[in-house]
């Protein structure tokens, strides 16, 4: 009997994580950039709602279309207090985005351990610009349909900001705002679902190789 519940439960937690992992793809993205601009080393952070289940697998930083390039900016994921992550903010996963990752979009993304959200739950990321050039009111801008930007009542998205100073990435209220509708400043950005754009481990190519291996071996002591 308990082993009956414990399969059920079991089952249960496995079917939230493949509906959460169904589908892939980046929070939100834009079919060209509006601008290319830099004017200082800014700090951008973006808020969201969630309204189904979804796996956050991935941390992104945008890469200007004109050079491709990112600047080992710094990226972090926050659970926000409330739900219009106007308190504080609970740090769930950080990465460092360079130019080794491949370009997926306008985004380069670094692997991190899968991290559900909730239904119901607001998140934040944040990222460091480190003088990187980034965009705003970009064409054909869309959210995943899972979640929706966090606004402040008037505007339908907002992008926070403030000067970096050597603090790198963390939690940004409503101390500088903009609303551009539905657009933001990017920035950072997070990849829902199962990522396709993490290489290889080493490890696991290693062992395959080792098992590989062990099975020629196999097969050579059982032809003598």
């Amino acid at each position: 009997m308990r082993l009956s519940k414990l399969s059920s439960a079991l089952l249960a937690t496995i079917g939230v994580l493949v509906s959460a992992t169904a589908s892939a793809g980046p929070a939100w993205e834009f079919t060209s950039a509006g601008n290319s601009f830099n004017n200082n080393n800014w700090i951008f952070a973006s808020a969201f709602n969630v309204l189904s289940d979804v796996t956050a697998s991935g941390l992104g930083y945008y890469a200007d279309p004109n050079n491709g390039f990112v600047n080992a900016n710094h990226v972090a994921l926050y659970e926000c207090s409330n739900v219009n992550c106007t308190g504080t903010g609970n740090l769930l996963a950080s990465a460092t985005v360079d130019n080794t990752y491949p370009l997926t979009g306008h985004f380069r993304y670094v692997t991190i351990a899968p991290i559900l959200l909730q239904a119901g739950h607001s998140y934040e990321v944040v990222g460091v610009s480190f003088g990187d050039n980034y965009t705003w009111n970009d064409p054909g801008f869309a959210t995943d349909p899972n979640i929706v930007l966090v606004g402040d009542g008037v505007g339908v998205g907002t992008t926070r900001w403030e000067l970096e100073n050597g603090q790198g990435p963390k939690f940004l209220n409503y101390v500088n705002y903009n609303e551009i509708e539905p657009d933001g400043f990017w920035g950072p950005n997070v990849f829902l679902g199962q990522p396709t754009f993490a290489p290889e481990p080493a490890s696991l190519l290693l062992a395959g190789l080792g098992l590989a291996g062990l099975g020629w071996t196999r097969r050579r002591r059982a032809g003598k």
